[in-house]
């Protein structure tokens, strides 16, 4: 009913109806776009003053830290709390103590949960304030920090208000401009009727197989004829994009495979295992969580290959990576480094006895016969255990203690494993 009503609207009712609809959503859009950049342009530059500000303090502090004058640092920070918007402002020792502050903390700033201070300026932002902390520093020697706080309520009363200001100048303009637009409208014709309502349909639907039906060697006749022969190049140039990137999806898929995984073994190759190897210990040192690394080489691999040839070492390390994929939890993840290296990453684990658990299921499941071609294969696998952040909480040094541990798991007879230890 309401579109049989749409229709029998003069078109120049209608097209006043379309042009003043999309003259105000325009001018809301662009209002909403000017409020935003002005709300953060603003946020920016009380970014700004809070560290000027916080610089100038740690600068002048130093010396009172040095000769822990509390009385002074008082007096200092409560000359600095005619700030605009500040709602704290602390100065901390090197053992993140108070040693003198002004005004309430946000109890959801990040920014000062931190257990230690940090040698650069740090800032955490939120919805409704900005807190930035500053180190004070004396001839290299971290002293302390700064620490302020910044609401953003006058910002937003000040967006606000000039969002106001704007929702009743962009009214003003679409009053006026519903005027002019009326005066100017034509008569209907009903081909272009036709025309805009399937352009209409186009945009709304992204349906290109769309034409219109008007048929004429008239000035319209031709328009139609040409915009039907639009949409027809259109609907052409759409279903090869589409073509286009479904080749495209499948060739990134195949060459990710390529980049990151094994081809032989399909485990995830020497790339991918530095990647996930300093994205779980990044996470174990975020989360507190316990990890460990197991750095795995098999025995006898070089005898395999040169008694029964590179075609049973394939298969072996086919059968030991399927075997190492089996004992291992979902969690873990297998990795391929070359050769007869292989590793395992044990994120979330539970402590180092839950890692020599599996390190020992895992021996014993490479001991389990590998016949390939009729003949045992006299393999079996070295394995060296280092933990997160147990023993490092750096990715290479974690990687290079799993290899000295692996080592001395070969020194103490192969098919066992060994846990990292300084001791010599």
């Amino acid at each position: 009913m309401e579109k049989s009503r749409i229709k029998n609207l003069p078109l120049a009712k209608e097209l006043l109806l379309l042009n003043v609809l999309g003259i105000a959503g325009t001018l809301l859009v662009c209002l909403a776009l000017f409020s935003v950049s002005y709300s953060y342009l603003a946020v920016q530059r009380l970014k700004t003053e809070a560290i000027v500000n916080a610089n100038i303090l740690a600068a002048n502090i130093a010396p009172m830290l040095v000769f822990n004058d509390q009385k002074a640092a008082k007096t200092l920070v409560h000359s600095f709390i005619t700030m605009p918007d500040l709602a704290y402002l602390s100065i901390v020792n090197s053992q993140n103590q108070i040693f003198a502050d002004w005004g309430a903390l946000h109890q959801d700033s990040q920014l000062f949960s931190f257990t230690h201070i940090s040698n650069q300026p740090q800032t955490d932002m939120s919805f409704d304030h900005i807190a930035v902390l500053v180190p004070v520093s004396l001839d290299g020697e971290l002293l302390g920090a700064v620490q302020l706080q910044i609401g953003f309520d006058a910002v937003y009363r000040e967006t606000l208000q000039f969002f106001l200001l704007g929702l009743i100048l962009t009214a003003i303009a679409i009053v006026t401009a519903s005027y002019i637009l009326n005066r100017l409208q034509v008569r209907a014709l009903a081909p272009i009727f036709e025309l805009s309502t399937v352009a209409e349909n186009v945009a709304l639907q992204r349906n290109y197989s769309l034409r219109s039906g008007y048929i004429s060697n008239n000035e319209l006749g031709r328009l139609s004829f040409h915009f039907n022969q639009m949409l027809a190049k259109i609907e052409k140039w759409e279903n090869d994009i589409k073509e286009e990137l479904n080749q495209s999806k499948e060739s990134e898929r195949c060459l990710d495979i390529l980049a990151n995984y094994d081809n032989l073994t399909q485990l995830p190759n020497r790339h991918y295992f530095h990647q996930a190897l300093a994205t779980t210990v990044g996470r174990s040192i975020l989360e507190d969580q316990f990890s460990a690394l197991m750095f795995i080489d098999l025995d006898n691999f070089k005898y395999v290959n040169d008694q029964f040839g590179h075609e049973a070492g394939d298969l072996v390390l086919t059968i030991i990576s399927q075997r190492l994929k089996n004992i291992l939890r979902s969690t873990d993840m297998p990795c391929r480094l070359g050769g007869d290296e292989f590793a395992a990453i044990l994120p979330q684990i539970a402590d180092e006895e839950a890692a020599k658990i599996l390190a020992e299921r895992l021996v014993a499941g490479v001991k389990q016969p590998i016949i390939v071609h009729g003949e045992v294969m006299p393999v079996g696998i070295s394995i060296g255990i280092a933990c997160c952040p147990l023993h490092s909480d750096d990715p290479k040094t974690l990687l290079h203690y799993a290899d000295l541990a692996m080592y001395q798991a070969k020194k103490a007879g192969k098919n066992t494993f060994c846990v990292y230890s300084e001791k010599k």
